[in-house]
């Protein structure tokens, strides 16, 4: 069978690892491609809905009403562009974790809350905190790929470690069946020999979550993009390496979210 409207998460502990660009890339260049996309931003600091224009002093609905006061999800998301819809974040979602504390199946009340709009969209893609939330259980519960972007430097590597085996602590957990993973490397530099002991300790360890030789070079391209919400296609030079790298990686996803999986008898 094939995953329908697949839910696609960028994660990991740590900051700065470069989520909130990818999400951001990923998102706007598959509504540009004709997919129907909804972003959610589950950050706080709301770093995806300020690309996407928002101005997080503003009053406006987030996850956290859509839970807690029940406003319908319709009444939460805004339309983008055709083709993308956003579900923006402000650091209202800060007081989400205490809500969802009280609440039965409190790991699973985005996927419930999500679920009127579900097949409106092609994809609808998560961009993460960076911290080992409620919320984050939440995302993981209800995504069907969870790409952890990951620096390629040898310090991130350890984190790495411990981030995927309290994921897989957690699908255990809650008794269900486990998500793709897709390990992707980030800022990767050509001259820097730590970025290609970062890669060789990936590929050793991690071969079977990564895009056989692939690596998102380090670029000032992608995090001009999100600052000047502009998605990269409009505005990257020709031959640029960071277009190059999104579409490599776009191609990646998409075989991954739509392929036919085996079915088990």
């Amino acid at each position: 069978y094939t995953i329908t409207h697949p839910t696609i998460s960028f994660y990991n502990f740590k900051g700065g690892v470069g989520k909130t660009s990818m999400c951001y890339q990923i998102s706007t260049h598959l509504a540009m491609m004709g997919y129907n996309v909804l972003a959610v931003d589950t950050d706080p600091q709301g770093h995806l809905s300020t690309s996407f224009g928002f101005n997080n002093s503003d009053s406006y609905f987030t996850l956290y009403d859509a839970i807690e006061d029940q406003i319908a999800i319709q009444d939460v998301i805004k339309p983008i562009f055709s083709g993308l819809d956003c579900l923006p974040s402000n650091l209202s979602l800060t007081r989400i974790e205490m809500a969802l504390n009280m609440m039965p199946r409190r790991e699973e009340r985005v996927k419930i809350v999500l679920e009127p709009v579900r097949e409106k969209y092609d994809f609808i893609i998560f961009d993460t905190n960076p911290t080992i939330s409620n919320l984050n259980r939440n995302v993981i519960t209800c995504s069907d790929l969870i790409s952890v972007v990951c620096e390629t430097q040898p310090y991130s590597l350890n984190g790495l470690k411990l981030l995927l085996e309290d994921i897989r602590k957690f699908y255990k957990f809650m008794k269900i069946e486990p998500s793709e993973l897709l390990i992707i490397p980030n800022k990767y530099e050509d001259r820097m020999s730590s970025s290609a002991e970062a890669m060789t300790a990936l590929r050793e360890f991690y071969a079977d979550l990564m895009k056989p030789d692939f690596a998102v070079r380090k670029s000032e391209e992608i995090n001009t993009s999100a600052k000047m919400a502009i998605p990269l296609a409009f505005f990257s030079k020709v031959n640029s390496n960071a277009l190059e790298d999104i579409i490599e990686l776009l191609h990646h996803i998409l075989k991954l979210t739509t392929h036919k999986k085996d079915v088990k008898h």
